[in-house]
Formats: C-alpha cells, sequence, structure tokens
C-alpha cells in the first residue's frame, strides 16, 4: 500500500494564520522537514545564495545544531527556520509558500510534498530516492548534487505558478489515491488476500 496524507488536516488552508504570525508577506520557497545533512537543506542554500528568494525551513535541528548554523551562514537574512509548529499552521505555511521543495539525498515519498501539493502549492523532489514514485510526472525533480538543478526547478516553479497543470493533476491524485483512507483500505485488502 501506498503512504497517504489527510486531506481534513492540510486541504486548502488558508495562509493568512502563517502570514501573520511569522510576518512573512512576500514569495518564499519552504521546506518543512528535520533540519539535518540527509535533507540537504545546505544544498538549497547553497543552489539560492545569490538570489534574492526567501527560505522557510520548518522543522527541528536539535539533532544536528551545527547544520542548521551552516544553513544561516549560507543564506543570512533571506533564511527562517521555524522550530516544530502544530499542523493547522504548517497547512497554512504550505498554502503560504510559492514552492516547497525536497532535496534530500533519500526521502521514501516526502509526504510533506503531498501535503503542501493539497494547497496547491508547486512541487519539487530529488530524484534520489522513491519520491518519482509518488509524484511521478506531477512534480518537477532536481539532483540533489546539483545546486543548478535547484535553482532552475525553483526558477521554473515559480514561474508555472499554482494553477500549472501538474499542480492540480497531483492534487486531484492525491485526492483520489495518496490518502490515509485510501491507504487503510488498501492495506485491509491487502491483508485479507494473504489469511485467504
Amino acid at each position: 500500500a501506498n503512504y497517504g496524507v489527510s486531506p481534513k488536516k492540510f486541504l486548502d488552508a488558508d495562509p493568512k494564520p502563517f502570514k501573520e504570525k511569522y510576518g512573512i508577506q512576500h514569495a518564499f520557497i519552504l521546506q518543512a522537514g528535520r533540519i539535518e545533512p540527509a535533507k540537504n537543506q545546505a544544498m538549497l542554500c547553497w543552489a539560492l545564495r545569490k538570489t534574492n528568494i526567501p527560505i522557510v525551513l520548518i522543522g527541528s535541528s536539535d539533532n544536528w545544531p551545527s547544520y542548521g548554523e551552516l544553513c544561516k551562514e549560507i543564506s543570512g537574512n533571506k533564511l527562517t527556520i521555524i522550530d516544530h509548529i502544530p499542523q493547522d499552521l504548517l497547512a497554512s505555511a504550505y498554502a503560504a509558500s510559492s514552492v516547497h521543495i525536497l532535496p534530500s539525498w533519500c526521502e521514501t515519498c516526502g509526504l510533506v510534498s503531498l501535503e503542501a501539493a493539497l494547497n496547491n502549492t508547486p512541487v519539487i523532489g530529488s530524484t534520489f530516492g522513491h519520491e518519482l514514485e509518488y509524484l511521478k510526472d506531477d512534480a518537477l525533480y532536481i539532483d540533489p548534487t546539483d545546486p543548478d538543478t535547484i535553482l532552475q526547478a525553483i526558477t521554473q516553479a515559480l514561474e508555472e505558478g499554482k494553477h500549472h497543470t501538474r499542480v492540480r493533476r497531483l492534487k486531484n491524485r492525491i485526492l483520489s489515491e495518496l490518502n490515509w483512507e485510501k491507504t487503510t483500505d488498501s492495506t485491509i485488502e491487502l491483508y485479507n488476500k494473504v489469511i485467504r
């Protein structure tokens, strides 16, 4: 069975609560997830270092405090790091963001990418790991070793915006296939096949 996300928690959230709480009113790139080398945020920061594109990282750097500091050194005041936030505020952050990127070295799925997509947020995944299996042709992809591909994908996603066909297709596929209800049904069906 595939992983899934909860449309009840993340679908079409209101961007205002996040914008108001953190004072971020302009376009920004978002990455939600632990701040650590495996998630490759430093490469994201490096790729955008010569731009004026703001980055928001939502996640704990408790396990790798020096890595969070490295990201700050690279990006300076263009980077906002927010520790853990409640799911309703995370949903609002997805809705407020212009692009969600997960340039990880290895992801099974990247549930955060699916959650972001439920808010019509363009998603960028990594060619490493299993994101292709979930995101298919409905996302842009980067090579996590190559900052140029990161910058190119972000530029393209910003130009295409939240109403691009790819963005709508991913959202619709999540609603029909990659949600917890569908995952539960598939898991029960699999168990029933095994015990028969």
